[in-house]
């Protein structure tokens, strides 16, 4: 199959080949700019960008030098500039342009870059960093590529994306600096994930940028939650200079917290699932109120237990989920604990909170209503699920993802009772929720349909709750050890 990535860099071979790595610009024949140090300090990058494959024309009009002013007056630290003509529009004329303009920004060269001849038309050109997709390229050449960007005084700028990315960049760091960043965008299908920057953060032996995605200033603030140093925005910021300012001080307003912990724990169980050869999905168990099925679900292979703070028969008290959490012995299998409120104001909600908060809880699910403003004092670890049941609540979720959230859970809305109705959601909706993001589901699921909504859905995690009782707030042994089952046997 012959995806973007590929045509993008067939077209660019043929360049090099008929134009030569200056693709028939006049450059400057010496550097005509002063080095400025790449991302010395954690803060934005944002990018000169005309157009994109996945998005078509951006800003074709765009002026680089009064962009690139606008950038460095709303503090970034460095300014990206595309210079790949023919898919984003580019050219190295911007890149030299903006930065004889803009002395007190770094610049990176973001391109295809191939040849090692092009490192210097980089500098020449005024770059402070050249992008260096590892995707495309072998080790020994990225290690020439890397090891030539430093002999000018730059910053390889090694992207990421899959395991075998990350070994390669762990080899090229061993030889000297770069920095890494990791795209949550597949240059194939041009696709979004969150989850894999999160995913990639913790194992990379350098200073780390969140790559693509972020289009608006609580996207940034939760890359820099996830521990990054630098985020690259595009879209965003080329489409409206004028929100600059705002995204630069999302991210760096912003620190590493509770809620990205709990979100790279989240994409390191989902990596670790990916590895096996028919990946399950994701499983939370809701609706536990007792020792007995808090140890049955764990056994059994949940991933995630829940815990009702609400008025419910499936109500659980914080002296078990305490009890519960000593239990469990200390090693990174077991599950994650959730406090699932319905009103954050309520006692219980207080509870959860206040658990979340000292670490008894992992997370707080906010069902069915708005998530709060992160706090940097007492901050916790939080995600959505959303109560759909019409084309407005689809639109909800997309602006909760257009924010940055890596996932939102989709329940059914009902008027039966907040969560736990065994209701299923509308198979229109789930289709439409499917299409915006990898899919969390609850509402109905049962041991005797899993398998028919894993053929038809691939969810990334199902919830299970009333389905698998024996009554309100008692799990059902057997249900429970037969749903397993079915799922053991339907990924094997």
């Amino acid at each position: 199959m012959t995806d973007i990535l590929s045509q993008i860099i067939e077209k660019r071979k043929a360049d090099l080949l008929s134009l030569g790595v200056t693709f028939g610009i006049q450059i400057p024949e010496k550097r005509m700019r002063p080095a400025v140090p790449f991302l010395s300090e954690c803060g934005t990058i944002l990018e000169v960008k005309r157009a994109s494959p996945s998005k078509g024309n951006i800003a074709p009009d765009l002026n680089p030098v009064v962009l690139a002013k606008t950038y460095a007056s709303a503090g970034t630290q460095a300014i990206s500039v595309l210079t790949e003509p023919h898919f984003f529009k580019g050219s190295l004329t911007d890149l030299i342009n903006a930065s004889s303009a803009v002395h007190t920004c770094s610049f990176l060269r973001k391109d295809f870059i191939l040849e090692e001849e092009e490192i210097e038309v980089s500098y020449k050109c005024g770059a402070d960093a050249v992008l260096l997709i590892a995707r495309i390229l072998e080790t020994p050449h990225l290690l020439k590529l890397s090891a030539r960007c430093r002999e000018f005084g730059m910053t390889p700028f090694i992207e990421i994306r899959s395991p075998e990315d990350l070994e390669k960049l762990k080899i090229a760091a061993a030889e000297g600096m770069v920095t890494g960043g990791v795209n949550a965008r597949d240059l194939a299908t041009f696709r979004i994930d969150p989850l894999i920057p999160a995913a990639r953060r913790d194992l990379m032996p350098c200073k780390a940028v969140f790559e693509s995605g972020a289009l608006t200033p609580e996207a940034a603030a939760k890359a820099r939650m996830l521990g990054f140093e630098g985020i690259l925005i595009g879209e965003a910021a080329a489409k409206n200079p004028e929100s600059a300012k705002n995204l630069v001080r999302g991210f760096v307003d912003a620190r590493p917290n509770q809620n990205g912990s709990f979100w790279k724990e989240i994409a390191k169980r989902r990596e670790v699932l990916k590895k096996e050869k028919n990946a399950r999905p994701l499983v939370k168990i809701c609706g536990i109120t007792n020792e007995e099925d808090a140890m049955l679900a764990k056994d059994s292979g949940a991933d995630l237990l829940g815990f009702v703070f609400a008025e419910s028969p499936r109500k659980a008290s914080a002296e078990t989920v305490k009890s519960i959490r000593k239990k469990l012995p200390a090693n990174s299998q077991n599950p994650l604990l959730v406090g699932v409120i319905t009103n954050p104001d309520s006692p219980e909600g207080k509870e959860a909170i206040t658990l979340a908060k000292v670490g008894i809880l992992d997370a707080v699910q906010f069902h069915g209503i708005p998530l709060p403003a992160f706090d940097t004092e007492n901050g916790f670890a939080f995600y959505a699920a959303l109560r759909v049941g019409n084309n407005a609540d689809i639109e909800q979720l997309q602006e909760l993802l257009r924010k940055g959230e890596p996932r939102v859970m989709i329940d059914s809305k009902t008027v039966v009772c907040a969560g736990g109705s065994g209701i299923p959601v509308s198979e229109t909706l789930v289709e439409q929720a499917k299409d915006l993001a990898p899919l969390w589901l609850a509402g109905g699921i049962s041991p005797e349909n899993v398998e028919e909504i894993f053929r038809k859905w691939n969810p990334e995690l199902i919830d299970l709750s009333s389905q698998i009782e024996a009554a309100p707030g008692k799990k059902d042994s057997e249900k429970m050890k037969l749903f397993f089952e079915k799922i053991n046997r339907s990924f094997s």
